[in-house]
C-alpha cells in the first residue's frame, strides 16, 4: 500500500466534509419545502404535538 502524503489526507477530509454539508443542506431544504406545502393549521397541530 503506498504511503499517502498529509496533503492528500487533508483533501480527502475536506471532500468528505463538503459532501456531508451538501447532503445536510439538501435534507434541510426538502423539509422546508414539505413544511411550506402543509397549511398553517396542520403545521401548528404538528408543532404542538411535537413539543408535548
Amino acid at each position: 500500500m503506498p504511503q499517502m502524503s498529509p496533503m492528500s489526507w487533508i483533501i480527502i477530509y475536506i471532500f468528505i466534509i463538503i459532501m456531508m454539508i451538501m447532503f445536510n443542506m439538501k435534507m434541510y431544504f426538502q423539509n422546508k419545502i414539505n413544511m411550506n406545502k402543509l397549511n398553517n393549521k396542520e403545521m401548528n397541530k404538528k408543532e404542538i404535538n411535537w413539543k408535548w
